[in-house]
């Protein structure tokens, strides 16, 4: 196979760049004392299907650490369109400082299986357990959270499918000026669900549908 050059791309800055279109989630944690906290968390991703795990990347400077250190659990909360100023809240204050539940005006919400509360006005609220932890570098540590419950708001989700009209937050990255200051975070709307055409030549070539 003869490799081509191409003048399509130019560098880029970042190595998620690519990949920046996602819904973040608000990292709902707690100690033994105090207010129940939330962290924006960007970092995380699913790590096997049964049992159902995800690993999620924490920063040590963070109150959030402290405590899913102290009870190792943690919940995944899904936020909407209309949480995008809370989901940027969360990431510049800290629960050390400002009680954020009260602050945002959220509902904390009775979990299932573990001690850490859901927050009530997202699309879906996943409770976890810590049952591994590594440390990425000096700054941050790797949790391994395995799922213990799984709450979906009625009415947002067609089976594994988001309803077009649940209006997920999909955040879209940040845009920076020349000199590295913050343009605003910027987000998107969920439009134009269409399944896969398995009837193109590649798939129909390649793969079979169970």
């Amino acid at each position: 196979m003869q490799w081509e050059k191409s003048d399509a791309f130019e560098p880029g800055d970042h190595g998620n760049k690519p990949f920046a279109i996602r819904i973040p989630s608000l990292l709902v944690s707690r100690g033994s004392s105090g207010p129940p906290n939330f962290l924006t968390a960007m970092w995380f991703t699913p790590a096997g299907a049964e049992p159902s795990r995800t690993v999620v990347a924490i920063s040590k400077s963070t109150h959030t650490y402290g405590l899913v250190n102290e009870t190792r659990e943690f919940v995944l909360s899904a936020p909407t369109q209309k949480m995008m100023d809370v989901v940027v809240f969360a990431g510049r204050a800290s629960g050390r400082d400002v009680n954020k539940f009260e602050e945002a005006g959220l509902t904390p919400v009775q979990p299932s299986k573990i001690s850490v509360p859901l927050i009530g006005e997202a699309n879906g609220n996943v409770e976890f357990k810590v049952v591994n932890q590594f440390p990425l570098d000096d700054e941050i540590d790797l949790f391994i959270g395995e799922v213990m419950a799984v709450h979906i708001r009625k009415g947002t989700m067609h089976g594994e499918l988001y309803r077009e009209d649940a209006n997920p937050l999909l955040y879209m990255g940040t845009k920076y000026d020349e000199q590295g200051k913050s343009l605003g975070k910027h987000y998107g709307k969920l439009s134009g669900i269409e399944v896969v055409d398995y009837e193109s030549p590649l798939l129909k070539k390649h793969v079979t549908r169970k």
